[in-house]
């Protein structure tokens, strides 16, 4: 189970392959370190729930051995991991998906901030020696001449985006997108690809005309099991209106990393402001 949902009740022809899920996991754990904070230097061991959503976006299969997902929306609130787990996806699609000619991108409102997946992703192949040997790292991109690949950073000046082939996008913080125009250029950039993957990871926005919106809102009826699409992973991790927010069991449920990236003390504080602070 994943934030509500069961990958395995819209699974149809699809099948779970337990190994390469797990050759995903390992990937995280036995190529890739933490490059900040109290972690810094150490193997990058997934939670049980990162381990669950790596799992099912690299597990599942199609009849025809292609990845089940195409599509997925992640969303979860601030210091809960997600900029590692985003660059952890980058370089999984990089250095480990067969497919010559991969084109991946990170992207984002601002340049600075789509930088920030892109920038951890560079540390840790820097830490790696057999990633880093097979690979040449710019300021902007990191490739792969083997397979003719690479791996680069976007902004949200669409206009200037036709033309790629991806096929890996990363979206971050996809609530801060001002407009549809920067996710509707890449996602028609997949056309050409046999499994391309988007991936969009944000925190919770309040524009309900948004391009976040939109995708918050197919995800939850996917979730929900209101759309069937079996390509379409939906993570959501986030109270709902009824919840109490000064419930212990409130936080754990919004926040995943709650006790590991996030102590409890932090929020019941800053839940006892909000009270006071309404």
């Amino acid at each position: 189970m994943i934030a509500n949902y069961d990958p395995e009740k819209t699974a149809g022809d699809c099948i779970y392959s337990t190994e390469d899920a797990e050759r995903a996991i390992g990937f995280f754990r036995d190529c890739l370190t933490h490059v900040k904070g109290e972690l810094a230097g150490q193997a990058f061991e997934l939670e049980k729930w990162q381990e669950d959503i790596i799992g099912a976006m690299f597990g599942w299969k199609r009849p025809d051995g292609t990845r089940r997902y195409r599509e997925a929306y992640i969303e979860i609130p601030r210091k809960n991991g997600k900029s590692t787990l985003s660059s952890g996806i980058a370089l999984y699609q990089l250095f480990c998906d067969p497919e010559q000619g991969k084109e991946i991108y990170s992207c984002a409102a601002e340049r600075e901030q789509a930088s920030i997946v892109f920038d951890v992703a560079a540390a840790m192949v820097a830490n790696e020696p057999i990633l880093r040997g097979n690979s040449k790292t710019f300021r902007k991109a990191i490739a792969v001449e083997k397979t003719g690949s690479s791996y680069k950073v976007l902004s949200a000046d669409a206009y200037t985006k036709h033309g790629l082939n991806a096929s890996t996008i990363i979206f971050d913080e996809l609530h801060a997108q001002k407009n549809r125009e920067l996710w509707d250029v890449m996602a028609t950039s997949t056309g050409a690809r046999t499994e391309p993957l988007t991936v969009a990871i944000t925190t919770a926005g309040y524009d309900k005309n948004s391009i976040c919106y939109e995708i918050r809102s197919y995800a939850e009826k996917v979730r929900d099991g209101i759309i069937e699409d079996d390509s379409f992973l939906p993570v959501i991790y986030a109270a709902d209106a009824k919840d109490d927010f000064k419930c212990p069991k409130t936080w754990a449920k919004a926040n995943p990393c709650l006790g590991v990236s996030i102590r409890e003390d932090y929020l019941e504080r800053e839940a006892m402001k909000a009270a006071e602070l309404p």
